[in-house]
């Protein structure tokens, strides 16, 4: 774990609340500020409420017939909860999905669509592949192929390769849902690098994870989710080492999961 936070507020949340079909409430007035440089993960049990934050801060929410966001997303100090501009926000917050989900074509044609969709020079996209794709962690691995089908790569490769086509729109923050969920402990360990070498660049990452040894490892704070509200938040040691909730306390002790 490391902490290379400058300060600098990324994103806080202000009274978040979700509502599907009406009033059938998801989530509960959760307020939460996540800086540069810090790796942040939401932990809790399956149905808690994390996921459905996370794609709140993405404004994903705000596609789903029937959904209600309210409460401010500040993001640089402006409220992106009601009126941002999907396409311009997700070039800024980038994310990574539970499953690698990389098109259907090219390791190289799949960062390079993205760049051509955001109106990148053709002249720049290929210099920006290469860094992305270092950034990733990547490059070495697929330098020589780059034109080869990307759902060759194994699982832990793709799941890097999504993580590269995000970093090729230049985000400052980068959320991730349950990226190491499919993967091996060695895959697993190399997302995890990533991810530290992501916040020692000044990006903020907000991680959703089942696996408390995962927050352990590599988040500087952490959230504690349940039943649709955020219960518990602050340093990651103090998160588990001195937990303030019993609820908190019987989850990483493993009385629940």
């Amino acid at each position: 774990m490391m902490n290379t936070s400058t300060g600098d507020e990324r994103i806080a949340t202000h009274h978040v609340s979700v509502y599907y079909q009406g009033n059938k409430e998801a989530l509960s007035d959760v307020s939460l500020t996540f800086h540069a440089g810090e790796i942040s993960a939401l932990i809790g049990p399956s149905g808690c409420g994390k996921s459905t934050f996370l794609r709140c801060l993405d404004l994903m929410n705000r596609e789903i017939t029937g959904c209600r966001v309210d409460g401010l997303i500040m993001y640089h100090d402006q409220d992106i909860n009601q009126h941002a501009d999907l396409f311009t926000t997700r070039q800024r917050i980038g994310m990574v999905f539970q499953q690698p989900n990389p098109f259907g074509m090219s390791i190289y044609g799949n960062i390079a669509l993205a760049l051509r969709r955001h109106g990148v020079p053709k002249a720049k996209i290929k210099g920006i592949v290469e860094e992305s794709l270092r950034s990733a962690a990547l490059w070495d691995e697929v330098k020589d192929k780059l034109h080869s089908h990307a759902r060759a790569l194994s699982g832990g490769q793709q799941q890097r390769l999504c993580i590269a086509r995000t970093l090729a729109l230049d985000p400052d923050v980068i959320l991730m849902d349950e990226p190491c969920s499919a993967l091996d402990p060695i895959a697993t360990h190399a997302i995890e690098d990533t991810m530290q070498s992501l916040a020692a660049r000044g990006i903020s990452v907000i991680v959703v994870t089942h696996n408390m040894q995962q927050a352990l490892r590599v988040a500087d704070t952490t959230a504690f989710f349940y039943l649709g509200e955020m219960i518990e938040s602050g340093k990651t040691e103090q998160i588990f080492s001195n937990p303030h909730d019993a609820r908190l306390r019987d989850y990483v002790e493993g009385r629940f999961g």
